[in-house]
């Protein structure tokens, strides 16, 4: 599908993300500083795993940065929420004119 994409595509900008904002910094520095193993850390950032909210929050803690700083990608999302708006409308509309 193609929303499913772009959610890999998100996701991995955000490990980029992780990866710009951790620098230098080794992941066992890292996890000096917040509640998240220095593997789970370095799983993040390579966009191996899914991660819930609160370990989003607590990478930012062990990063020092604001959270909202890990969302802070180069992407598009008023162009993607159209995208899917229009998509949605579509099919409504082949549904609408029985055309399924």
């Amino acid at each position: 599908m193609k929303n499913e994409n772009k959610t890999k595509e998100i996701k991995e900008l955000i490990a980029q993300k992780v990866k710009s904002l951790k620098g230098e910094t080794t992941y066992a520095k890292i996890a000096t500083k917040c509640e998240i193993h220095s593997g789970k850390i370095s799983n993040i950032a390579n966009n191996r795993i899914d991660c819930q909210l609160s370990s989003l929050i607590e990478l930012a803690k062990g990063l020092r940065v604001h959270p909202k700083e890990l969302f802070d990608i180069d992407f598009d999302f008023e162009r993607y929420y159209d995208e899917l708006d229009s998509a949605d409308n579509s099919e409504k509309n082949k549904i609408c004119s029985g055309k399924q």
